[in-house]
């Protein structure tokens, strides 16, 4: 897999050869990503597309025992992108009114971490 290079605002950045585009775990993780930023309802060609975590926080206020569905929600909607073979160390908690989120995905060309943050 090739993937678009951005820049650490995830800003996509000029590719001016097939050699600037990033390859390997670094692409996946890169579709990771965008997957995870891109919510349900975003996308006007297929509303139904994208992360419906979103949706499932304005269905019930958040509370502690909500962490863990969020948790699951999340691994299995990263399961789901091409590329990614396994997900290990998955991590989540809440600090203050903020829900993070962190695991290692593997894929064909090792492995790479993924820092998602709501």
């Amino acid at each position: 897999m090739k993937y678009r290079p951005v820049d650490e605002n995830g800003d996509v950045l000029p590719v001016l050869e097939s050699a600037d585009l990033v390859s390997g775990a670094a692409a996946v993780a890169l579709l990771v990503r965008d997957r995870l930023d891109l919510l349900a309802g975003d996308w006007w060609e297929n509303p139904e597309k994208g992360n419906g975590l979103i949706e499932m926080l304005k269905e019930s206020r958040f509370t502690e025992a909500d962490q863990q569905a969020i948790g699951t929600y999340l691994t299995s909607y990263i399961r789901e992108t091409p590329g990614v073979q396994d997900i290990r160390d998955a991590v989540f908690s809440v600090t203050g009114r903020q829900f993070s989120y962190s695991c290692t995905v593997v894929t064909d060309q090792g492995t790479a971490g993924i820092d998602y943050l709501i």
